[in-house]
């Protein structure tokens, strides 16, 4: 601290002479010592890719690729588990920015995101900049859960006995449940506290006027109902997934900024022997896996780097001038959670001033609390089934507060989701008078399904997105139904105390259609409706005579030796919420069933 202050004073010694000067300057240092501290706890593995590239090793026992929610978890365990074998992490990306620390951040990380885009088309997306949705994907150390929203939501109980009668033995929710306790007693859930919100209680009553009541469930299951869901955050800080399992170790070794460009595979054996890496200095470095290469590199990266490999369409493959050395349905079955944004005027006028925030900043940065170590009112949710028909819910319900007149949230929130100015615009003048109350919506269950598909060869050219979003028509009939649910609540008494009412949006793409009509909102979702960065599913897991499938219930390629896909892209279906924890029980049961194949093969 002494050293600190010393440098600080020394920029300008006249201004910290005398006794207020130095009750400023020891001020100041405190204040950059606690901006500083924010990072001290946790040092991320040191990044060993130009050792590697200058110096070897050039082969590992297993190479991962991707560092992200999934990645980190499996790699932190192996190498953790045993410590003769080398683990090498291969990650496009490089260590997280502050933003990425700091909860009320979450909107701010545009720094390291990939930054997808889809594939316009005439029917989906139609509010967003060149009708193309903005599909936000994690570039850095722990991958998403670097900027994703830090909800935790197990999923239903059904989502996963789904996939085993699908033929994925051992994926029933019985089977798995326990990773699911594990996962929880390592992030300390024991010890969570909830950030005590007011509107929690005025949403607690409206729902609770509409049939809808307070979940008393523990474990974080999406069951109908409302709940304040649990968040990856501790002592105010995001907790990035990767930051549970990545340690630094001798058998662990990091590449950042390195792209893996494809896995080489033996064309006649088809044995996966190693991966093409190619480092931000142009280094291209062929590294062998002994034991397996594992993909891990999420639901649009690892299907894009199987199909550069020839694992793929053979037709697709053929037209990129890529050999099929295996007719797999790559980058098929992609599904996604769409939401659709409600915003509601109120009666309330909080007005955040930039003294105001930066009070909020300098709470934070000395104590780790206050409005910035949360994310207001997202975490409150509740699950509902839109036909009343069963208690496996088809709509997620999250919400959102903006102040009036907004000026640090809004606009970044919904440039973070990809809309044109148009849009924005008519939001933020919804927002002008009174704060704003978000209801969003979120489709859970589509049965529309699209595809990652290549947009050429290179492996540097970001894939082709082709959502199908509302394809089937389903899909719009039950988000429309979740419209009506939730101007219900207009009429629940906790709402009309503060005045809450639903404000139309004016699109002129859908000025033709009469506001409240079942062809406004139709095409009001499909200019509105965007991603919430669930994709799934786009290398399925199945049985292997099943023609839709990828990967078997072991996570391994079918038809090919020593390669694994470990991540979301597996799901064979969507869960019922956020799929992070999902992701990390697939990372967990993952390294249980690596460590029997390979400790029985020690063995004999």
């Amino acid at each position: 601290m002494e050293a600190l202050q010393a440098n600080i004073t020394a920029t300008c010694p006249s201004a910290f002479h005398g006794a207020t000067g130095q009750l400023f300057a020891a001020a100041v240092t405190s204040m950059v010592a606690a901006h500083c501290a924010i990072f001290d706890d946790y040092q991320w593995p040191r990044d060993r890719a130009e050792e590697i590239i200058e110096n070897g090793p050039t082969s590992f026992d297993f190479i991962v690729v991707g560092a992200g929610t999934a990645g980190s978890a499996l790699a932190g365990l192996l190498s953790e588990h045993n410590p003769h074998w080398s683990v090498l992490l291969v990650e496009a990306g490089d260590d997280p920015s502050l933003n990425s620390v700091v909860p009320a951040f979450l909107l701010y990380n545009q720094d390291i995101n990939w930054g997808y885009r889809t594939k316009p088309d005439s029917k989906s997306c139609l509010g967003s900049v060149n009708n193309e949705c903005l599909w936000s994907k994690g570039k850095a150390m722990g991958g998403s859960s670097s900027i994703n929203a830090m909800l935790y939501v197990r999923g239903h109980p059904k989502d996963f006995q789904n996939w085993e009668d699908a033929g994925n033995f051992g994926w029933g929710y019985e089977d798995i449940k326990g990773y699911f306790e594990d996962i929880e007693r390592k992030m300390n859930f024991s010890s969570y506290k909830y950030n005590e919100h007011p509107w929690y209680g005025i949403l607690d009553e409206a729902y609770k006027e509409r049939g809808l009541h307070k979940s008393t469930l523990v474990n974080n299951e999406s069951k109908i109902g409302t709940r304040v869901t649990k968040l990856t955050v501790s002592n105010g800080k995001r907790l990035n997934t990767a930051k549970i399992y990545l340690k630094e170790r001798e058998n662990l070794y990091v590449m950042k900024n390195t792209l893996v460009q494809k896995v080489v595979i033996d064309p006649v054996t088809h044995i996966a022997k190693g991966v093409e890496l190619k480092h931000q200095n142009g280094v291209v470095t062929p590294i062998v896996a002994n034991k397996e290469i594992i993909l891990s590199a999420g639901s649009i990266a690892t299907p894009q780097i199987l199909l550069l490999s020839g694992i793929g369409p053979r037709l697709h493959l053929n037209e990129k001038g890529i050999e099929c050395l295996v007719d797999l349905p790559v980058g098929q079955n992609l599904q996604d959670h769409v939401l659709v944004p409600l915003d509601f005027k109120t009666n309330q006028h909080t007005i955040i001033t930039p003294e105001i925030m930066t009070s909020f900043l300098l709470q934070y940065m000395f104590t780790k609390t206050g409005f910035l170590s949360n994310i207001g009112v997202v975490d409150y949710m509740s699950f509902i089934n839109t036909k009343n028909e069963s208690n496996y819910p088809d709509i997620q319900f999250h919400h959102m507060l903006f102040p009036q007149n907004d000026q640090f949230t809004l606009r970044p929130y919904l440039t973070g989701f990809g809309y044109k100015e148009e849009v924005i615009d008519a939001i933020a003048q919804i927002n002008k008078n009174s704060d704003t109350l978000g209801l969003y919506p979120t489709l859970l269950h589509p049965k529309s399904k699209g595809e990652i598909r290549l947009a050429n060869s290179n492996p540097e050219s970001a894939p082709e997105i082709i959502t199908n979003y509302y394809q089937d028509p389903d899909d719009i009939q039950t988000l429309i139904r979740a419209i009506k649910e939730a101007r219900k609540l207009e009429q629940t008494e906790a709402f009309k105390k503060y005045e809450i009412k639903l404000a139309p949006l004016k699109l002129s793409g859908c000025a033709e259609f009469l506001f409240d009509s079942e062809e406004y909102w139709e095409c009001y979702i499909r200019h509105l409706g965007v991603t919430i960065y669930h994709p799934i599913g786009t290398v399925k897991m199945g049985l292997e005579d099943d023609s839709t499938s990828v990967v078997n219930e072991y996570l391994l390629v079918h038809g090919v030796k020593n390669l694994r896909v470990v991540d979301a892209s597996i799901m064979p279906t969507i869960t019922s919420g956020n799929t992070m924890a999902p992701t990390l029980v697939i990372a967990e049961k993952a390294f249980d069933m690596i460590i029997k194949q390979y400790e029985l093969k020690d063995e004999l």
